[in-house]
């Protein structure tokens, strides 16, 4: 063990965290522990006391086997043979063997302990081993039994909180708990850390995470080495998908011991998670050649067995823990968690009920139970499920927000469709909702029919009134950043509207959004909720019916050219959480064009033989050469080839570059070459990066640091060190007639002079649409220009293009909507109305427009339509009415 300079360098050697981290840095105690043990009033045996307590020990303040006992406890070293010595309590030798999972061992030593810890846990593996009765019973007589210690004060509150599991009566005793600890804290005992580390369980046990955090935060400036409070963290991090963060704490766990086993249970989960049972199994194995019992180790076996399909190694895993643990519901209730985490909804309801069946009281497999049906969309026992949870624990946040919208949802009204079933709010709502049936059909026709796949039931459509609904309808708290979502059989979604900020995410095409989710509904069924996030939402995204924006295009474009695409391992987590600000887009466009390359390379068949493959549950590392013939890996590396060359089609890859034209420049004696010896100086840039990066954003901890790294930083580009003069581009013009770069350049500058468009000029802009044809800048210029020129037909190809890349502003619909109408053309004016109006079906003026057009095209139900939703969104308007009244009209008399 290191001496406690050392442990305190170690502890120093960190660099500080952003505000939103879970996890620290590795710290030293807080001022006030450090100033405690300097206290020179201390004697010796006082000051060593306090470094064992705080973990600042070193090896000369650990004079006793028992002392040892202690240290070995703390890391985790369960199997040290300190915990042999006959001079070590038996109390520490069965927290040892409880933790190994040793649990009738445990109790044996336990037998002539009579002290308030020792009896609280041996009700705890009391329970563990089924003997609910007896488990009762001791944690009665450690409530009963008068503390002599701050230690058994807190372990009276400890069973208080075993004691209200068990019964079902944690609302009940919470805030009492709560309070005990808050007493402790703050009158008795403020350095005490166990009794933190007690308040921040509780808090993780209700779904608190921020508090909890805190609270571990705490833990920690008081206790550096408390292992425990380390592998909450990381199990915070795991859970909310953090795994940057999960892996420092990993690190840390590993800092204080090499081979410490919970580092391996947070790296195991966090595979599993991330759906690699395989590569999670391979962790525990070290940790099972160890501690052949250890509960958390087990449950995480089990997972991965079941999600492997292996049944008769689930079978056997199962009869294991029913043999050592039949009183403890954690294994099931893991299982379920993680098999409804990946959708696998059947399997994850058969274990959550077995969770439920060992320990009926406990609130944890409830609230899993609800929420995991919720998302399956069967909301009767979703509801049944969450009721028992809130009852058994009010104070569970997550279960008691999604137990209120699900009720709220229970009286919403429903209109169903032949595919689909909607529900929504009564009132306004019902204007958007009437717009949605013809929609959706559609939507259907056209995935079911590319797929060749159709749901077996109705898809739900949860329509909710604003963005704190639907946030707490998708992960149960408000925090989430996108307005719809699909679990498999739901769909949820925010009504686009723009109202107050905070309230709704504004306005967005509605038909576009679901037909990229219900392309999820349709992928996730076809493949029984296995197909990788990256091959569905590429999927999803290659179905919008809108092309890729220019915005994306360049990204791909940068991202490439940088050589910083996402690499196969990194994809699929990019979309939940990214590392970069610009990795989920990236990760969306990047599988979007996956998707287009393997279609192109390997076709339909390539695509369903990759889908019957995710089907059968084979993991991609076999899927790939199952399906198409090579490996993942090669895959990718093809794709990077493929994209550059599409990339230049699209007009971003040009030939020569703006580099080497601004370097042709230089030699030509245009542009300094100190400047550009500068940008080429390695030595220069690792300097300037290494300077940025101290002054700028903090680096975590145990992350491989970028400064070794060769990506390129944002210093300037060579031909951003030139500025290049209308003279000199047309020069460069004469030589390159057809560079898209140089055409953007004089295009930006001529509007930028106020230039008059002459005949060159729309030449120019003629051949930079050719060249980019998805940049809408020539489209429109190129649109104006007819306008302005009375040639409106030959405006609306680039009205066109303009209209289908927006996603969340009508007014470029509108426009070609109404040139549509100028040319004559009244079927596609009223389409492209209708499309405005999806866009943002809660402005009255669109909807009036609509009815209108229709009105011209003959198309009277259309028009009948709108104007009854216009009674919706403005019922004091009188006049809807009475054009209502005249529509009807027309159509009896038609």
């Amino acid at each position: 063990m290191a001496n406690r300079c050392s442990v305190i360098a170690l502890l120093l050697a960190a660099s500080p965290v952003t505000a939103q981290s879970i996890v620290p840095p590795p710290r030293p105690p807080s001022t006030v522990v450090r100033d405690l043990v300097k206290d020179d009033f201390l004697t010796d045996q006082e000051r060593m006391a306090l470094h064992r307590f705080h973990g600042t020990w070193d090896d000369g303040d650990l004079r006793t086997p028992a002392h040892r006992a202690n240290a070995a406890l703390q890391f985790w070293m369960l199997d040290d043979p300190v915990l042999q010595d006959d001079d070590v309590a038996n109390l520490l030798k069965a927290r040892a063997a409880a933790l190994r999972g040793d649990r009738i061992e445990a109790i044996r030593l336990l037998e002539e302990e009579a002290g308030v810890p020792a009896r609280v846990l041996r009700g705890r593996l009391e329970l563990e081993i089924g003997d609910s009765e007896a488990a009762e019973a001791s944690w009665l007589e450690s409530i009963e039994q008068v503390p002599a210690s701050i230690e058994d004060e807190v372990a009276r509150i400890d069973a208080g909180r075993r004691l209200a599991l068990l019964r079902g009566n944690t609302g009940d005793e919470y805030q009492r708990l709560m309070d005990s600890l808050a007493r402790v804290r703050g009158e008795v005992a403020p350095l005490h850390w166990p009794a933190i580390l007690l308040e921040a369980e509780l808090l993780f046990e209700k779904n608190r995470f921020n508090d909890s955090t805190a609270a571990l935060w705490e833990v920690l400036e008081l206790n550096p080495r408390c292992s425990e409070a380390w592998y909450l963290l990381g199990r915070i991090s795991v859970l909310t998908f953090n795994f940057d963060f999960a892996d420092q704490a990993i690190t840390a766990l590993r800092n204080l011991h090499p081979q410490h086993p919970l580092a391996s249970l947070l790296e195991a989960e966090a595979l599993l998670t991330r759906r690699e049972p395989v590569a999670s199994l391979e962790v525990l194995k070290p940790v099972f050649e160890r501690y052949p019992n250890l509960p958390q180790a087990r449950s995480l076996e089990l997972a991965c067995l079941v999600l492997l399909d292996d049944v008769s190694g689930a079978d056997r895993a199962w009869a294991r823990w029913m043999r050592q643990a039949p009183g403890s519901p954690m294994a099931a209730t893991w299982t379920g968690r993680l098999l409804s985490l990946h959708r696998q909804y059947e399997d994850s309801a058969r274990w959550l009920d077995r969770a439920i069946g060992i320990q009926p009281n406990a609130p944890l497999p409830h609230v899993e139970l609800g929420l995991m049906q919720w998302q399956a969309g069967n909301d009767s026992a979703a509801l049944v499920a969450l009721e028992e949870a809130v009852e058994l624990d009010p104070f569970h946040q997550r279960a008691a927000n999604s137990l209120d919208l699900l009720r709220e949802i229970q009286e919403y009204e429903v209109v169903e469709t032949e595919h689909f079933e909607i529900r929504f709010s009564p009132g306004t709502d019902e204007a958007l909702v009437r717009d949605m049936p013809r929609g959706l059909e559609s939507i259907h026709e056209q995935v079911a029919e590319r797929f060749g796949w159709e749901p077996r039931e109705r898809t739900v459509v949860e329509v909710l009134p604003d963005h704190e609904r639907f946030a707490v309808r998708v992960v149960g708290m408000p925090d989430v950043h996108t307005m719809a979502a699909c679990t498999g059989p739901v769909i949820a979604m925010e009504v686009p509207r723009r109202t107050m900020p905070g309230r709704h995410m504004g306005r967005w095409d509605w038909e576009h959004v679901l037909q990229h989710e219900y392309t999820h509904t349709v992928t996730l069924e076809r493949t029984r909720n296995r197909i990788p996030l990256w091959c569905t939402e590429g999927l999803a995204v290659f179905m919008e019916p809108a092309p890729r924006d220019w915005t994306t295009r360049r990204m791909l474009a940068d991202e490439w050219r940088n050589g910083t695409l996402l690499a196969p391992d990194e994809l699929n987590w990019a979309f939940v959480r990214p590392v970069r600000p610009q990795d989920r887009g990236l990760a969306y466009a990047q599988s979007w064009l996956m998707i287009e390359n393997l279609l192109e390379r390997f076709g339909e068949q390539g695509l369903q033989r990759l889908l019957d493959q995710y089907r059968d549950g084979v993991p991609e590392s076999a899927a790939f050469p199952a399906a198409i013939g090579i490996s993942r890996e090669r895959f990718h590396e093809d794709f990077i080839d493929w994209a550059g060359v599409r990339i230049g089609e699209w007009g971003l890859d040009p030939e020569p570059s703006m580099e080497d034209i601004a370097i042709q420049a230089m030699e030509q004696g245009e542009v300094s070459r100190n400047l550009f010896s500068l940008r080429q100086s390695s030595a220069v840039r690792e300097a300037m990066r290494r300077m940025l990066e101290d002054v700028a954003a903090p680096r975590n901890t145990g992350s491989k640091s970028d400064v070794l790294q060769p990506a390129e930083w944002n210093m300037p580009r060579v031909e951003d060190l030139h500025t290049l003069d209308r003279e000199q581009v047309e020069a460069l013009l004469e030589r390159y007639p057809s560079h898209p770069d140089l055409l953007e350049w004089i295009i930006i500058d001529r509007i930028r002079s106020g230039d008059v468009m002459d005949e060159a000029a729309i030449d120019d802009l003629k051949t930079y649409v050719g060249i980019r044809p998805s940049d809408p800048l020539g489209h429109r210029l190129l649109a104006d220009w007819f306008k302005r020129s009375a040639q409106d037909d030959l405006a609306i190809p680039h009205l066109e293009v303009l209209a289908s890349v927006e996603s969340d502003d009508p007014a470029p619909v509108l426009e070609l909507a109404l040139a549509f109408r100028q040319a004559g053309r009244a079927d596609e004016a009223l389409a492209t109305m209708r499309r405005c109006v999806a866009i943002d079906p809660y402005d009255p003026s669109l909807r009036e427009s609509t009815a209108a057009l229709a009105i011209e095209a003959g198309r009277f139900t259309v028009a009948k339509e709108m104007i009854e939703s216009l009674m919706l969104l403005e019922p004091d308007q009188p006049r809807h009415r009475r054009r209502l009244e005249a529509i009807r009209l027309r159509i009896e008399g038609e």
